[in-house]
């Protein structure tokens, strides 16, 4: 099948027109026309079930009486949506019928065992069909924000992925796809991100960046319908959303996830930080894990009781198994970890290996803040090179401010400003630049930077 087709986008306008059967059985004009991607939950607000037909072919499809049937736990063969009289498919043309807009009559459960089936008869020859059990070797229930997806379009090849593409082409996601560009922001900027539809969102996008880092405090349960709405706007403007995780610092001070006296870690703060990652994948759909304050604040030669037991020990087991959850599931999720500036005592101080951490982590961000470190542009492009030419497999994208000032007292800069500081970092060795923060400082234009 055709697997690099046009996307054409099509809204939802066509209405279940009834479920009666069709008269004679025309299946050979339906040829090409595919289930491409199923969003099986439970019958919720903020999860609807949906289905993505596609006309994989080179002509325009006539649909008229093309029905979908489920089998399931409760049902068997039941019409849950009848293309009308006249309803055509343009090629490489996309419809999503959903329980959200009624256009599917009911919804299917997430831990059940279906069948869908595109025919023109509940008894009639399969134009196409999806069988979970047949799909997947461990058929898995769907997290809140996925869907099975053929990979690509079209194909035979299912995934169960934790985000969608409703309405767009299928693909893992791809960091050599985007652009090395992007910005740490606060949970209190989704509104002004998303004010005025989206406009400021699509102004960032089309000056190059990117990927947003978005602050864990988007993701509290009083935030989520919001939050789930800003990535969904987000992604489809093409920005990526990495959730920020604040991991061994809270509202009250340092967390030492040591246990110096047993001479041991402690299992629950490692624990809480992987769920809180699970959630903001499984339940939010990002594509992205960002750690931050994965370090000691100073104090990590004072917590190594043993060989096995120490700083640099903590804060790479954080980054593995935070890896290890990003790769158990059956996409390229992009994990990222900030670092401190300076490389020469960040173990000693700060337990940060970056050699160690960049095994596991795709990206490591260090923070190379000028302004607040006192640096030169001599010695910020010196930083960023010892980063870049010692990551343990990582990538480095420096990580620069918006401001001049400290934490006291800020002064955002221009846009002229902070390309300046951006041009410091030209030949160094970083792939890519993160600024912080959205909300301070005019963004350049980046379309014609060249990091490397």
């Amino acid at each position: 099948m055709n697997s690099s087709l046009p996307i054409i986008l099509l809204a939802t306008t066509l209405l279940a027109g009834g479920c009666k059967e069709s008269g004679a059985e025309d299946t050979g004009r339906l040829q090409g026309v595919v289930i491409n991607e199923i969003a099986a939950h439970d019958q919720t607000a903020d999860a609807p079930t949906w289905v993505e037909i596609l006309n994989t072919g080179a002509e325009s499809i006539d649909i008229s009486g093309l029905g979908l049937f489920l089998s399931d736990q409760y049902f068997s063969k039941k019409c849950i949506w009848k293309a009308p009289d006249g309803s055509k498919l343009k090629p490489g043309e996309r419809l999503v019928m959903s329980t959200e807009d009624e256009t599917l009559t009911t919804g299917i459960a997430s831990d059940s065992e279906f069948e869908l089936k595109l025919a023109l008869r509940a008894s009639g020859k399969a134009v196409d069909s999806f069988t979970r059990s047949d799909a997947f070797e461990k058929p898995s229930v769907q997290t809140a924000r996925g869907s099975y997806q053929r990979i690509p379009d079209g194909s035979s090849d299912w995934r169960n992925l934790t985000y969608s593409s409703r309405g767009k082409a299928n693909e893992i996601f791809n960091l050599d796809k985007t652009r090395r560009l992007g910005f740490w922001a606060w949970s209190s900027h989704v509104p002004s991100l998303m004010s005025d539809d989206c406009s400021m969102m699509k102004s960032l996008k089309s000056k190059g960046y990117d990927h947003i880092i978005l602050n864990y405090a988007a993701f509290y349960p009083s935030a989520r319908k919001t939050t789930l709405q800003f990535i969904e706007e987000a992604e489809s403007i093409g920005l990526t959303v990495h959730a920020w995780i604040q991991c061994f610092h809270n509202s009250s001070g340092w967390i030492n996830p040591i246990d110096d006296a047993g001479n041991r870690y402690k299992d629950e703060i490692f624990e809480e930080i992987i769920n809180n990652a699970k959630s903001y994948i499984e339940d939010f759909g990002v594509k992205g894990v960002h750690l931050d304050y994965i370090r000691f604040g100073g104090t990590a030669y004072k917590h190594n009781p043993s060989a096995e037991v120490n700083a640099v020990g903590a804060v790479t087991r954080c980054c593995r198994e935070l890896r290890e959850l990003c790769d158990s599931y059956e996409e390229g999720l992009v994990t990222s970890a900030a670092l401190m500036p300076d490389d020469t005592d960040d173990y000693y101080y700060y337990g940060q290996n970056h050699n160690e951490m960049g095994k596991y982590i795709h990206v490591l961000m260090p923070m190379i803040y000028r302004y607040s470190y006192g640096y030169s542009d001599e010695s910020c492009r010196r930083a960023a090179k010892k980063f870049a030419d010692n990551t343990g497999g990582a990538e480095c994208w420096a990580g620069l401010t918006t401001y001049r000032g400290d934490d006291s007292k800020v002064y955002p800069m221009d846009a002229e400003g902070i390309m300046k500081d951006c041009e410091v970092f030209k030949g160094s060795g970083a792939k890519g630049l993160v600024l912080f923060r959205y909300g301070l400082g005019e963004f350049p234009d980046m379309n014609e930077y060249i990091i490397k």
